[in-house]
């Protein structure tokens, strides 16, 4: 294990509001300038996007991307935990297993939480039985009043709004937040130039900082019309790497425009990696990832992707076979996939009219490679039908 950072597992019984604190801390964190990773470390087909989506999309692609808990998934896991590069928060999810004891191995700290305190008492004895230090021992009471029961080495208390259209914002929240800050207090400079260390490839974009003419923001503000001036402003034809928190359509519209020069990308779990080179084309691995491509339009190719196990590793990506584009259609890519993979897979599709990534929070594709400059702008986007339930 990487003892340098810190892995915080937040855990309870279901429908506790854990997968929601988790994404309210992540902000929280954000927007202290935390550097942080948080690690869906469930298959229940949670994440991020499915709290700023419409509810009956979300639902749908959580369904798509729920997968059953495996050995190999759990390794895999443990292995992305231990492995880590940033302090984490760890969603766990679900109930104690002899999976999410495996992963409590290798985590450092814990933060429980569920509707009722007596459902706390197996994730009492997990946190006891694994060794963690007990940040907070929480109830979610969703529309009730937060309060701190008592905040000395750990924190009793009560935190409500754990929903996508309230505020967790409160005494309790903020304590939390506080001490989540502490724990992962290391100087994002720090760690940057740590990292930076790691790579010799001279030209490094640091997407949450400045890029002239671009002001700072944070992976949330960037939208799909600041894609032309920073492209604009990046020179043609060198290698390029990537690092910060930003959206996938942001890191494949720069893999798209360094091609075919080479390209990193900071991974919590591998530190720099960079994209697999991939072909239309090969034998299929339906058992590591599944590909099904339908055309909803004329103009477009939709490719939806998954992963049955929940998981893949780099160097199984090896004979993936692609569908083909038609001549002059666009394409759409669609999952829930690492964002490594996402960049090879806009790459290897270089050659279609236009190659867009979807966003289940506006329904829409973002472009973010063209060969049809005049009507399909990078940038640009492809609003799409209501996402069929498959």
């Amino acid at each position: 294990m990487a003892p340098l950072f810190p892995a915080i597992l937040v855990g309870g019984p279901p429908h506790s509001g854990k997968s929601m604190l988790v994404y309210r801390l992540s902000q929280a964190l954000r927007q202290r300038g935390v550097a942080h990773y948080a690690l869906r470390a469930s298959p229940d087909g949670e994440g991020g996007w499915s709290y700023e989506s419409d509810p009956a999309i979300a639902t749908a692609l959580r369904r798509r991307a729920k997968t059953d808990w495996t050995p190999d998934l759990a390794v895999a896991l443990r292995q992305a935990i231990a492995g880590r590069h940033l302090p984490l928060l760890v969603d766990a999810g679900g109930k104690p297993s002899a999976e999410i004891e495996s992963l409590a191995a290798v985590c450092t700290h814990a933060v429980l939480i569920a509707a009722q305190d007596g459902d706390l008492a197996p994730w009492r004895a997990l946190v006891e039985g694994s060794g963690l230090v007990l940040v907070a021992d929480l109830i979610s009471d969703r529309y009730g009043v937060s309060s701190i029961i008592n905040a000395t080495s750990v924190i009793y208390g009560v935190i409500s709004g754990l929903t996508p259209e309230l505020s967790p914002a409160g005494p309790c929240f903020d304590a939390l937040a506080s001490r989540i800050a502490q724990i992962c207090a290391y100087s994002a400079d720090e760690l940057y130039r740590s990292h930076l260390a790691l790579t010799d490839i001279e030209l490094v974009l640091h997407i949450e900082r400045a890029i002239y003419p671009l002001p700072p923001r944070d992976g949330s503000a960037w939208q799909p019309d600041d894609l032309p001036p920073l492209l604009d402003s990046l020179p043609d034809g060198e290698p390029l790497a990537v690092y910060g928190a930003g959206p996938t359509w942001l890191y494949t519209a720069l893999a798209a425009f360094s091609h075919p020069q080479r390209f990193e990308l900071f991974d919590a779990r591998y530190g720099w990696i960079s994209p697999p080179i991939l072909t239309l084309g090969g034998d299929p691995r339906d058992a590591i990832i599944s590909i099904a491509a339908r055309t909803d339009r004329p103009d477009l190719t939709r490719v939806e992707l998954a992963l049955p196990r929940g998981y893949i590793e780099p160097e199984e990506i090896a004979g993936l076979a692609l569908p083909a584009v038609a001549a002059g259609q666009g394409l759409v890519l669609d999952g829930r996939l690492p964002n490594w993979l996402w960049c090879g897979l806009v790459r290897a599709y270089a050659d279609a009219a236009w190659v867009g990534i979807y966003r289940p929070r506006d329904n829409d594709a973002v472009i973010v490679h063209t060969n049809d400059t005049a009507s399909r702008p990078i940038g640009g986007l492809i609003p799409l039908a209501f996402l069929r339930d498959k």
